[in-house]
């Protein structure tokens, strides 16, 4: 039985002497392993676009324990350009990032879209690389069930306002005010931080580029976000620690 699908390469694994295991976030079927065949010999036809952030038009046929890719149509391949230490690395860290929450073969709807459409942003480089990151955890966690509650204090319910001394706090899941405020680890958060993880959250990411705020909010959101991300996972996630480097 041959399965059509596409997907994207989000991880990949050296296999027997040629071939390789490959992760691949489907449009249709979620994540998914794979074997490739041969793909490590110089002459593999599948070598070039069943690679790291590759996205494919695939046939698979049906194995024992793995589905084997018989075809892959190249769709377009997001590693192929002059990309910077920076670009990769954050594509290396999205790609850990959806291996990480993701199930294998369970699809969530609106994940392989936002993939694609951070992708892009990065390679174009038509947002801040740091924006593009945030903008692809709070998207990621939102579509997961795991949006952090920015619009009123998570422990009062009380709405939030101008007067409130506001943090974060990433064990609660959201913004806490004063007068609710039980984490005394909970980190502060300025109100235009809040400002742009509300528009990160709700807006698509071509919008949020037209948007001009400091360099200090975006550091100060990227950090925020990456720490919740640590804290959803249980795990500090690897790729996230080399960009740290890079940065």
């Amino acid at each position: 039985m041959v399965l059509k699908t596409r997907g994207i390469v989000i991880r990949k694994a050296n296999f027997g002497e040629a071939d390789r295991i490959l992760t691949i976030l489907t449009s249709d079927r979620g994540k998914i392993r794979v074997v490739a065949k041969g793909v490590r010999r110089t002459k593999a036809k599948l070598a070039g676009w069943l690679d790291m952030f590759a996205d494919n038009e695939l046939e698979l046929a049906e194995g024992r324990n793995l589905d084997i890719v018989t075809a892959a149509v190249g769709v377009r391949n997001f590693a192929t350009g002059d990309l910077s230490l920076q670009q990769t690395g954050l594509m290396y860290y999205i790609c850990e990032l959806v291996d990480k929450l993701l199930e294998e073969t369970h699809e969530v709807t609106g994940v392989f879209p936002l993939l694609q459409e951070t992708l892009t942003a990065i390679v174009g480089k038509s947002v801040l690389l740091e924006i593009s990151k945030t903008y692809f955890e709070i998207k990621l966690l939102t579509i997961l069930g795991f949006a952090p509650e920015l619009y009123r204090c998570v422990v009062s319910g009380k709405e939030l306002n101008a007067d409130d001394s506001l943090h974060f706090s990433y064990r609660l899941g959201g913004v806490v005010c004063d007068a609710g405020n039980q984490d005394d680890f909970a980190p502060a958060i300025s109100k235009e931080g809040i400002k742009l993880l509300r528009l990160l959250q709700k807006y698509p990411l071509e919008a949020i580029s037209k948007i001009k705020v400091s360099d200090e909010v975006i550091k100060e959101t990227s950090y925020l976000m990456s720490e919740f991300v640590e804290y959803v996972t249980d795990s500090r996630i690897k790729s996230l620690q080399v960009l740290g480097q890079l940065s």
